[in-house]
């Protein structure tokens, strides 16, 4: 019975169920999509008038007007600085060199949101500093078998050159690392070349053996330029002094604008030719520097042959000197030997001291010496025909454009 009733009472509610009227229908609302990035793009921004327009896409089904919070600053945690915006372009001021963060935040009509992530850029700096690195790597393990720091193994010197390619631009730069150089911003317009020279190397007694430097070149001018140039086995140890010279690059300078081009050479000891006037004649002197000796060639060439009357015979006329401070010593030594009428002469010793004039453009030498010959002066002797000092007189100077010294004056003939 009770089984019934249940039956019954269950068939009553499903009739009354069935004629209860169907819920009413619901309408699907849609939030604004997630915003993406149009612009800036990542990284680096040209700003001329420094301002920025940043922009970004987002779209809703439902066709909610827009409304816009936008973020932008500096920090990891950009501010407000825009609510109730209806477009998505906003134009935003901008100082050249900054790194700015920014994102946006889409609200509908419900008041549902839609965050974009955080976008970042930078405003390229068109004055940004340009600088310049160098390091190298060594084979000193395999050559020495030291294991040894680059740095620790070879010390070089980074050279920052006129166009000359002789004259300093600023001091040698020669730090207790890697050296870098980054006041090019401070120089004048124009051509200037990075060079590199050995300015102290290991000392292993006898296990030394000359090893080899791969050098690179690093040039950065931040959001413009980013340069890297590898110099493999450029150099070695052989030579560790300033008188050998590795050229590594070209660099043109125009405002602050920086071209850079590979220019690899090498300069071995040069030969400087001195002009000016030997003992009243034209010179004919050259100098020239190594890692272990400075030596000058051709004093007394003019007036040996031409007055003396004496032909100076092939590998001779070469003396070795020193400098210190402004004063050159040519300490007593062999010079040269000679013929006169085809006779060969007794062997010719050289001594003497000089100045050195460093205040104008061209450095100016003036060097007084004299001949020994079986122990006799030749300046000396020299004054039995007219020679007005005990000592003969060079005043030259590496200005190619003019020599000076004295005038010539009138002597007579040695009568030999």
């Amino acid at each position: 019975m009770i089984f019934v009733m249940l039956l019954v009472f269950s068939g009553l509610f499903t009739i009354q169920s069935c004629k209860k009227e169907s819920p009413a229908g619901f309408t699907e609302e849609q939030a604004f999509t997630i915003p993406v990035l149009v612009a800036p793009a990542p990284g680096f921004v040209n700003a001329p008038a420094n301002t920025v327009d940043l922009t970004w896409s987002s779209t809703n089904a439902s066709d909610n007007p827009e409304n816009w919070k936008v973020y932008f600053g500096t920090g990891d945690d950009p501010a407000l600085i825009k609510t109730d915006y209806t477009q998505q372009t906003v134009t935003v001021t901008v100082v050249p060199g900054t790194k700015y963060n920014w994102k946006v935040v889409g609200t509908d009509a419900h008041g549902i949101t839609s965050a974009s992530p955080i976008w970042s850029f930078e405003v390229v700096d068109p004055a940004a500093v340009f600088d310049v690195k160098m390091s190298w790597t060594t084979d000193v393990k395999t050559i020495v078998g030291l294991d040894l720091l680059p740095d620790a193994a070879a010390k070089l010197r980074l050279l920052i050159l006129k166009e000359d390619k002789l004259t300093l631009a600023v001091p040698a730069i020669n730090t207790g690392t890697f050296p870098e150089f980054d006041a090019f911003n401070d120089l004048a317009d124009g051509v200037y070349y990075i060079a590199t020279d050995l300015a102290s190397t290991i000392n292993a007694g006898t296990f030394t053996k000359t090893f080899n430097i791969s050098v690179d070149l690093s040039f950065v001018q931040r959001g413009i330029l980013s340069q890297d140039i590898p110099y493999p086995d450029v150099m070695t140890t052989a030579n560790p002094c300033p008188s050998y010279r590795t050229y590594l690059a070209k660099v043109t300078k125009a405002g602050d604008t920086y071209t850079v081009d590979q220019a690899l050479s090498n300069m071995v000891p040069p030969i400087d030719t001195w002009n000016g006037t030997d003992a009243t004649y034209p010179s004919e002197v050259t100098s020239t520097s190594t890692c272990s000796t400075t030596t000058i060639t051709g004093l007394g060439f003019g007036w040996m042959l031409d007055w003396w009357g004496e032909v100076i015979q092939p590998g001779g006329g070469t003396c070795t000197y020193t400098i210190s401070g402004n004063t050159i010593t040519i300490p007593l030594q062999a010079y040269c030997t000679t013929k006169y009428n085809g006779t060969l002469q007794p062997a010719y010793k050289i001594q003497g001291t000089g100045t050195i004039d460093n205040s104008g453009a061209y450095p100016i030498w003036t060097i007084q010496y004299d001949f020994i010959q079986s122990g006799a002066s030749i300046a000396t002797t020299a004054m039995d025909y007219g020679w007005p000092t005990a000592y003969f007189e060079a005043v030259i100077t590496t200005n190619p454009a003019k020599g000076v010294g004295k005038m010539m004056i009138q002597i007579d003939k040695p009568k030999r």
